[in-house]
């Protein structure tokens, strides 16, 4: 694995009011390598959200730690850094927002919502300098550099999102939280913002986060896998291995309803019976035990611990030794449906 650049350790987030407690996140760890792409997936309302916001401190996490290691090599966790250390170290993690239009200042000309992370860590910098830099990054995102003074409104979805990823690059971060980046926008459009993604990843060096809850992207884009139930992470494992060999019920579940773009592949499907649990009053033992079709008295009386079960593939399950569950044909989870493919088997990039 590459070198750590962000280790998660034991996330917990309870939102309070008078009458309950909801602990959204439950001791959720792991580790990203420098360079790598992180896909954490689930239901809505598993946490992957909250997960994001924590990580990048946009909502204070209950407990735990973020511990990033800087360019000069210090470890540092970035929950409990003073305002000022954080203000030094807030550059280098960054944000790309679900709703590409919602995240916009309506107000704000496409310039100054680019330049506005600029003028806020560099306030020194000069207004040539500052422009300069904001067409530098439109470029490279694929905007049309001589759009810069039109607002938000004037522009398509793919573009509107291209204009956040702008916005989270020009800091020149190192660690990018994608928070459902492509779930607004249409197929073939996703597939453009993928590979452009992909494309920035290798140019700059960036480590993503990459959250959905759409697991053909995640398979397309990511490294490693988390899959998260009820605010708790219950696997955990490269993606190759995630997909041909899940050692999770809900993971084989998951990876079930997966759509295949080949007529002549039947998929069984795994039905999960009953409702998401309430998170406010969560199941004993095991939070997925009343959905699980393997479920034995250990799974409701005991919570298990997500543990290596060899090869870095980690899972939160009592019988994952023993149960031999169905993955999908790795091959078979690629963007076909997205549109064209390139040689390489990539849909192609067609910008606006």
């Amino acid at each position: 694995m590459a070198d750590t650049i962000l280790e998660v350790r034991n996330i917990t987030k309870c939102f309070n009011s008078k009458k309950v407690s909801v602990k959204a996140l439950t001791d959720v760890s792991f580790d990203i390598g420098k360079g790598e792409t992180i896909g954490i997936v689930g239901e809505s309302g598993c946490g992957k959200t909250t997960l994001g916001r924590c990580i990048v401190r946009a909502i204070e996490a209950t407990s735990g730690n973020v511990y990033y290691t800087t360019e000069d090599g210090r470890r540092v966790d970035f929950l409990k850094v003073s305002h000022t250390e954080m203000k030094k170290i807030r550059k280098d993690i960054q944000m790309i927002f679900q709703d590409p239009y919602s995240s916009l200042d309506p107000r704000m000309t496409v310039l100054d919502i680019i330049s506005e992370p600029l003028k806020a860590n560099f306030p020194k910098m000069s207004k040539a300098e500052l422009e300069a830099r904001v067409v530098e990054i439109a470029g490279k995102t694929g905007l049309n550099t001589s759009y810069l003074k039109r607002y938000p409104h004037a522009f398509s979805g793919g573009q509107r999102q291209r204009i956040g990823i702008a916005r989270a690059l020009v800091l020149h971060p190192k660690i990018i939280v994608c928070d459902e980046a492509v779930s607004a926008l249409d197929v073939s459009i996703q597939a453009q913002v993928i590979n452009l993604l992909k494309e920035l990843q290798r140019e700059m060096d960036l480590t993503y986060i990459f959250i959905s809850h759409d697991l053909s992207v995640v398979e397309y884009i990511s490294d490693r896998v988390g899959v998260m139930y009820l605010g708790r992470l219950v696997e955990y494992a490269d993606t190759v291995d995630l997909y041909s060999d899940p050692k999770h019920p809900y993971t084989e579940a998951l990876l079930s309803a997966v759509p295949v773009a080949d007529p002549d592949v039947v998929v069984e499907r795994l039905p999960l019976s009953g409702e998401i649990p309430n998170p406010a009053n969560p199941p004993t033992g095991c939070y997925f035990h009343p959905r699980c079709r393997y479920c034995i008295d250990q799974c409701r009386e005991t919570s298990p611990v997500l543990m290596d079960v060899g090869g870095g593939h980690f899972v939160a399950c009592h019988r994952a030794h023993e149960l031999k569950l169905k993955g999908i044909k790795y091959e078979a989870v690629a963007l076909e449906a997205a549109g064209t493919t390139s040689r390489d088997g990539c849909p192609e990039v067609d910008h606006e």
